[in-house]
């Protein structure tokens, strides 16, 4: 994975049990997601600009490990599939330290939606070849 969004876990986000809220790894998910989005020239002021949002249809979630306040961690973010419509993105959440540890698995998928049409839109091209190449370079040769 090519992409890596940090996090530190804040105590407002921990739950009674001492461990971070299940609602606040879909909101880390969505703030990497756009900061990915925005490393591939596609940031919120594009998307507004021309009329386009990346809108959630689905978000499976495995949880591994927990995380803990004051940890910190990395959201890596790659391209998981690319549809005609939608595209999916995988966010694997690991816990830094001397031995990273995987904590959390989210699969997200996105459909493309035309605000001014207000209905769900074929992937712009430019925004296809974005997501192509991001997936190209985190591939193995």
């Amino acid at each position: 994975m090519s992409f890596s969004y940090p996090v530190a876990v804040k105590f407002s986000e921990i739950d009674l049990a001492g461990v971070v809220f299940n609602s606040h790894y879909l909101t880390w998910c969505e703030d990497a997601k756009m900061a990915f989005l925005d490393s591939v020239g596609y940031g919120p002021y594009r998307f507004a600009d021309e009329h386009r949002l990346a809108l959630v249809r689905h978000a499976e979630i495995d949880w591994t490990a927990s995380l803990k306040p004051l940890d910190h961690a990395d959201i890596r973010v790659s391209v998981d599939r690319i549809g005609t419509s939608s595209f999916t993105l995988r966010h694997e959440i690991w816990r830094r330290g001397d031995s990273a540890l995987l904590t959390a698995t989210c699969v997200i998928t996105y459909v493309w939606f035309d605000t001014g049409a207000g209905a769900k839109a074929d992937l712009d091209p430019s925004f296809r070849a974005a997501l192509e190449q991001s997936e190209a370079q985190a591939s193995p040769a």
